[in-house]
């Protein structure tokens, strides 16, 4: 029996004709109610996949560090998180604020879930009810020019991507058909993509492949302009699972990035299990940076997520808390997980850019490599 986002799909390509496979994950994902992130617990060790601030709150504390050194020259600073997930890094972030009575203005949260929207409230108001009245939920057409700090966590990889194949000097494009299942259906778009790659100043590497499949994320450019227009001045964290050019385009990963996650486990079927399962792809980050210069922003740093939240002090925070014997040996496991290298600490990345803020940063302080984007 067909799940209701497998006929909400089929019913639009039998009706409308075939559809790229950015478009086929977008309904796939965001589809209100029926999408994957509007119709089910997904978050945590009783969902399908683990975040880091889900991890530990260190993580957003460590963050936290980093808003507070920008206070020191914008006095009225404000948070804003794209994609907020369960609300644990909001609670995290807002927790180790307040006890350094240094909330910020208002922690504005963009989230096009509704159902994510009403499990932030209901976990906000569960964990910190006395500063829910900070938190305001809003579009980005109501945010403009804000100072302060943005936070993208594992949002990026969830943007919904297109597939493309190399083969006999031709690159193609995934369309998604239906003909009693999904099909795939590779469709000649030479002269589109070279000029993409031109640009990315990663053809000539390309161009060299044969048999070879990828992402190309043509939705960074609608969110590096939205977050152009809503910050007037300050920082912005990109973190997720991710590699530079160089390593994105390696000739070995000649089967792209693209991964499917359900019940914690790994897949490569996004035609499976529909509905049931999480799609991404690992983020581009050298494509992000160059977005990013292009709209005159400074590409501040770029580092593991073990050393970025090293340069954030979680060490010293970690250390600031009192633990029982029992706390202190279940806390160091989750530190562990988050900045060891066989765990998040080296698969996860951060993209540090700034607008307008030259002061030093904490984040890049030690360890930056934006040389290799």
């Amino acid at each position: 029996m067909k799940s209701e986002i497998e006929l909400v799909i089929s019913g639009r390509i039998t009706k409308n004709g075939i559809i790229s496979f950015s478009e086929y994950m977008d309904i796939l994902l965001f589809h209100n109610p029926h999408g994957y992130y509007n119709s089910g617990d997904i978050f945590g060790r009783k969902g399908d996949f683990i975040t880091s601030p889900t991890v530990s709150s260190l993580f957003g504390a460590s963050m936290a560090n980093e808003f507070m050194n920008l206070r020191n020259s914008i006095a009225e600073a404000e948070i804003l998180e794209i994609g907020a997930g369960d609300g644990s890094l909001v609670i995290s972030i807002m927790e180790h604020l307040s006890n350094k009575k240094a909330l910020p203005k208002t922690f504005y949260i963009i989230e096009t879930s509704e159902r994510l929207i009403q499990s932030q409230k209901a976990n906000i108001m569960k964990k910190i009810p006395e500063l829910i009245n900070i938190v305001k939920w809003v579009s980005c057409e109501e945010i403009t020019r804000i100072n302060g700090l943005i936070i993208c966590n594992e949002f990026f990889d969830v943007l919904p991507t297109e597939r493309f194949k190399i083969e006999n000097d031709k690159i193609f494009q995934l369309f998604v058909g239906y003909d009693r299942a999904f099909t795939m259906q590779w469709i000649d778009k030479t002269n589109k993509f070279k000029d993409i790659f031109k640009n990315l100043q990663c053809y000539d590497t390309l161009s060299n492949y044969d048999n070879y499949e990828s992402e190309i994320n043509l939705n960074y450019d609608s969110w590096a302009n939205n977050i152009n227009k809503m910050l007037n001045k300050g920082i912005v964290f990109i973190v997720d699972y991710g590699y530079n050019m160089k390593e994105y385009f390696l000739p070995d990963r000649k089967n792209g990035t693209l991964v499917c996650i359900n019940n914690h486990q790994a897949n490569f079927e996004p035609f499976q299990n529909v509905g049931l399962q999480d799609v991404s792809s690992f983020v581009n980050f050298s494509h992000l940076a160059h977005i990013f210069k292009r709209l005159k922003f400074e590409v501040s740093g770029y580092l593991e997520q073990s050393k970025f939240l090293i340069n954030l002090g979680i060490l010293d925070v970690f250390e600031e808390r009192a633990f029982t014997d029992e706390e202190k040996v279940t806390e160091i496991n989750k530190l562990k997980n988050l900045i060891l290298y066989n765990a998040m600490g080296d698969i996860f990345k951060a993209l540090i850019i700034t607008k307008n803020f030259p002061n030093p940063l904490l984040a890049s302080k030690n360890f930056n490599r934006k040389d290799i984007l």
